[in-house]
C-alpha cells in the first residue's frame, strides 16, 4: 500500500512539473503576442513591435525553462 502512495504522489509532482513548463512558456510568448499587437494598433505601425515582444517571450521562455531545469537538477544533489 505503501508503494502506491508513493508511485501516486510522484505522478502528481511530474504533473505538476509539466503544467508549470507548459504555462512558463505559454505566458511570456501570448503576453509578447498581445502587447505588440496592441503597442502597433495604438501607435498605427505595422508588426515591428508584434515581432520584438514576441522574440522577447520566446526569450523569456527559455529563460524560465533553463531555470526550472537548473532547479531540478540542483535540488537532485541535495
Amino acid at each position: 500500500m505503501m508503494m502506491k502512495k508513493k508511485s501516486y504522489a510522484q505522478i502528481l509532482r511530474n504533473l505538476a512539473l509539466v503544467s508549470q513548463i507548459g504555462i512558463s512558456m505559454l505566458v511570456p510568448i501570448v503576453g509578447g503576442v498581445f502587447l505588440g499587437n496592441y503597442i502597433d494598433k495604438l501607435l498605427g505601425i505595422d508588426i515591428i513591435f508584434l515581432c520584438v515582444f514576441t522574440i522577447l517571450g520566446i526569450i523569456i521562455s527559455f529563460m524560465n525553462l533553463y531555470k526550472i531545469a537548473t532547479k531540478g537538477t540542483n535540488s537532485d544533489k541535495k
